[in-house]
């Protein structure tokens, strides 16, 4: 029963980010998410905090908590990316390696608002990283517990902000015309800033 609990709380944890997997397979242009994002440091420190913060906020847990290992690792290899599961974990584990010691080493530096800044990490670690911030800052919008000076502060979000304001009408004809309730675009602005021209990349390459 602990087994098929679990395995219940990941396709929760998956469906609650299928939009988003949906809207990368359409920057793809593909019915399946490019197999290179399961090599990409930035890609596999975005989706692994994506669905680590999914799992706590599905499950009702504060977002200070340890989210479920057993439960992420499921959502990856049931549904996301059953093909590539080996290769992203192997990875991950990889990454996760050295972002620990050089954490150890005190290598790891931040500035105000939580952006990386250390120069003497290497690259995969400082992309992975990245991922894992602009993961957080996408949740954390979702959830409005992004810290307010962020949203005043960071350029990306500023520009996504922009295209939101540009959009309004149209994002809210649509809604409309679906028979949904219109809703804050800004998350799904910043994410595209965030993903699609990576994802292009990797689908072309």
């Amino acid at each position: 029963m602990l087994g098929l609990s679990k395995a219940s709380k990941a396709k929760k944890v998956y469906d609650s980010i299928e939009s988003q997997l949906s809207s990368i397979k359409d920057w793809a242009n593909s019915d399946k998410l490019p197999k290179k994002m399961w090599i990409d440091p930035y890609m596999i420190g975005y989706f692994f905090k994506t669905v680590a913060l999914a799992e706590l906020i599905t499950n009702r847990k504060p977002y200070s908590a340890t989210p479920d290992q057993m439960i992420i690792k499921l959502c990856f290899e049931d549904h996301i990316c059953p093909e590539s599961f080996k290769d992203f974990e192997q990875n991950l584990f990889n990454l996760m390696d050295k972002e620990l010691k050089a954490k150890k080493s005190g290598a790891l530096k931040f500035d105000d608002l939580g952006n990386h800044i250390s120069s003497n990490v290497e690259k995969d670690v400082d992309e992975f990283l990245l991922g894992n911030r602009h993961a957080s800052r996408i949740i954390f919008l979702l959830g409005g517990v992004l810290k307010e000076e962020i949203i005043q502060k960071d350029h990306q979000i500023l520009e996504a902000k922009k295209i939101t304001g540009e959009n309004k009408e149209m994002d809210e004809a649509a809604a409309k015309k679906l028979g949904l309730k219109s809703r804050n675009m800004l998350p799904f602005y910043l994410s595209k800033i965030y993903l699609k021209e990576r994802i292009e990349k990797l689908s072309s390459n």
